[in-house]
């Protein structure tokens, strides 16, 4: 594996570099690269997987480039049982031989590739199509893998494969291969998705295409006109689009809880003492696993919020065709991702959580420590008594059950996590992926919870911090919990319950009907 990189690498000396060579044939018609072949009317008939000289015309694919992209898919449809010629400029480098030999394939000079297949593959940037042999590829499918550098907009802008069709008008061209990279060909997309998107206007050549896709091990998912090859090349180039927004949220809820634990631990605390040095050390440490311990639990419950008001939407509406607002929509879709950053931040905050833990940072959940008078004498040699405390390491009942339901809560959070991976759920039933991510899930909110209400149980209720007006941190964090609850109750009421549902199966309420009639 040379190269990690999405689709070809036009900057590859192989790969159509400078003015279009002129093919010269070989004396008596025959190259030196196909000594070891037979050739039967004009077509070399050899390849790794046909060594003896039968080859099956529909199973024989050229592709123009020999750089590492063109030799990875090359590899791969090698390992897929087709015959594969990879057609280059300058045949007789010694390297470009050593490095086409290991993948399988055949290398030719690209008059005496093209001649041999109808399906052509174009393993080369867009700046080089004007110097491909043309001509040769009238009448042939082309797929183009080509990737840009940056996402492209315009009025005038055509996507790689538009521009390549305007090339070849009489050709077929089909968008294909260009979000695989060569890691994922040379690994037969063990990591990654599987998918292929193609693109094309010929529906044959693009179900020729698909067959290719599928005999590579991956799965081919059309997505229309040559048109939609402008958003396929734009997959690769995007970064973690679906992520955006979820991180913004987290974030701004991180900044939030920081500013908030700031005051109550911090500012408030040197206002009262009047000493402006005390508790800052805590700010790295144990502010940042309060902070993070408030924001997983009010993630975790933005998971579960938004599926509460699409019920009492539809509920409201009567109707499960009325789409919902936007701002609702875009939550429900980053509820996965909301899930799996409050996984790493519980998961942040149980690791600092087994080192901070302690009968001198947490005494409330231990058992009383007893209080002893001792004799200490001082390095002038003076002696003194002084009361001191020696703490006891066991937790009290309200510390069992903080530290049991904090690691049976930690427990369904992974339990939520891996089965949210695609591969995972890939092998689960439908019933089964709502069962966990549903009831499951709830049940983790509720553990989560009530690991809060324990740790914090002297200080639950009616008590307030920073001059008695800020609510302390185990108190502010259960308010999306709270809420959550509270809406979720009603829902589970077998009247409401049951009319949900038939809405959700199709029921429409009689005056939805009517206002769709009157329309």
């Amino acid at each position: 594996m040379e190269n990690l990189g999405y689709g070809p690498d036009p900057s590859d000396p192989q790969e159509g570099r400078g003015a279009r060579a002129i093919f010269t044939p070989p004396p008596n018609g025959v190259s030196k690269h196909l000594k070891s072949g037979v050739y039967r009317n004009g077509v070399p008939q050899f390849g790794k997987n046909h060594k003896n000289g039968a080859v099956d015309p529909e199973k024989i694919i050229t592709v123009l480039g020999s750089g590492d992209y063109g030799r990875a898919l090359a590899g791969r449809l090698v390992k897929s049982g087709y015959t594969v010629y990879i057609g280059s400029r300058d045949p007789s480098r010694e390297n470009t031989i050593a490095m086409v030999k290991q993948t399988g394939a055949v290398l030719l000079h690209q008059d005496e590739a093209l001649a041999a297949s109808s399906m052509v593959v174009v393993a080369v940037g867009r700046d080089h199509y004007d110097s491909l042999p043309l001509a040769r590829l009238r009448g042939k499918i082309v797929i183009d893998v080509a990737n840009n550098t940056e996402i492209r907009r315009g009025p005038h802008y055509q996507s790689n494969a538009e521009y390549l069709q305007g090339l070849l008008p009489e050709s077929s061209v089909v968008k294909g291969f260009n979000v695989l990279s060569a890691y994922a060909l040379e690994n037969g997309g063990l990591q990654g998705s599987k998918e292929v998107f193609i693109a094309g206007n010929d529906p044959d050549a693009k179900a020729a295409v698909s067959q290719v896709v599928r005999a590579c091990g991956f799965t081919p998912v059309d997505w229309g006109t040559i048109k939609a090859a402008r958003d396929i090349e734009d997959v690769p180039l995007k970064l973690m689009p679906s992520w955006k927004k979820p991180v913004a949220v987290v974030f701004g809820l991180f900044l939030f809880v920081s500013i908030i634990a700031l005051f109550s631990f911090q500012i408030c605390r040197n206002i009262q003492d009047g000493d402006w040095t005390q508790n800052w050390t805590t700010l790295f440490n144990t502010n940042f696993n309060r902070v993070i311990a408030v924001v997983a639990l009010w993630t975790l419950a933005f998971c579960y919020l938004p599926g509460l008001l699409a019920a009492y939407v539809q509920l409201w509406r009567g109707t499960k065709y009325s789409r919902f607002p936007a701002w609702l929509g875009d939550w429900l879709k980053m509820r996965k991702q909301l899930g799996l950053l409050m996984l790493g931040m519980a998961a942040t905050h149980a690791c600092m959580s087994v080192a901070y833990v302690s009968p001198q940072t947490l005494s409330w959940v231990y058992e009383p420590a007893t209080n002893i008078r001792v004799l200490v004498q001082a390095p002038n040699g003076t002696t003194f008594e002084k009361t001191e405390q020696l703490y006891n390491f066991h937790f009290n009942w309200r510390g069992e059950l903080f530290l049991t339901l904090g690691a049976l809560a930690m427990c369904l959070t992974v339990v939520l996590g891996i089965t949210s991976l695609p591969s995972v759920t890939a092998t689960m039933s439908w019933r089964e992926f709502t069962f966990i991510q549903s009831k499951l899930g709830w049940v983790c909110l509720i553990f989560a919870s009530f690991h809060d209400i324990f740790l914090a149980w002297n200080y639950m209720f009616l008590y307030f911090g920073c001059f008695n007006t800020l609510p302390i941190g185990p108190q502010y964090a259960l308010y999306p919990s709270a809420l959550c609850v509270l809406l979720k109750l009603p829902l589970l009421l077998p009247c409401v319950d049951n009319h949900l549902q038939k809405i959700r199966r199709g029921y429409e309420r009689q005056s939805v009907r009517k206002q769709k009639n009157i329309a």
